[in-house]
């Protein structure tokens, strides 16, 4: 019997990406908004603070059985060493036994002030790709370049974090998702 000589693989590799019907209305402003901190936060027991719950809660990987690693940057730039590692790399398992190409991340990614790096504006992007895909940290872009038959998608938001303002007591008295106060 004639054994075939066509490569195992043939499908091109598919780009994961977010679901944009499935975007909360909060991340179709221009800018979100966090308030990190004011002085009754500072001064309360234990100390609180706010910070952004962002909700993408939808990631479409048309291959259901591939992992998919969503890396997250604030501020990225090749010129800047300490800003290429992600704040956080989220993995979403593939299944075999799931056939749905929709992913759903476990629970809203949080930002406040430190993460993000102080009052202004801030760019956070999201680079969606398949695990094995990922080039080595090395490789230009750091922490984002992709094998040469892999692709990633990136998804960008820009977040204005506020300085403290003395007229308000509490970051929770001006509460506009996806903010929420934080007291551990």
């Amino acid at each position: 019997m004639p054994q075939s000589v066509d490569p195992a693989n043939t499908r091109p590799h598919t780009i994961p990406r977010v679901d944009l019907t499935k975007l909360p209305n909060y991340l179709l402003q221009p800018a979100l908004t966090l308030d990190p901190q004011e002085k009754a936060d500072v001064t309360s027991n234990p100390p609180c603070h706010c910070q952004l719950d962002v909700g993408i809660s939808a990631i479409i990987a048309d291959d259901p059985t591939v992992d998919v690693d969503v890396r997250v940057f604030v501020d990225y730039d090749v010129n800047v060493p300490r800003s290429q590692p992600p704040v956080s790399t989220l993995r979403l398992p593939g299944s075999f036994t799931v056939s749905d190409t929709t992913r759903f991340l476990s629970a809203p990614i949080p930002f406040d002030s430190s993460r993000l790096g102080g009052p202004g504006l801030h760019v956070v992007e999201l680079v969606i790709g398949e695990t094995g895909g990922f080039a080595a940290d090395t490789v230009f872009p750091p922490h984002r370049a992709m094998l040469s038959t892999f692709e990633s998608s990136t998804f960008k938001f820009v977040v204005q974090v506020l300085a403290p303002d003395p007229t308000r007591q509490s970051c929770g008295d001006r509460q506009l998702p996806p903010q929420v106060k934080s007291c551990p």
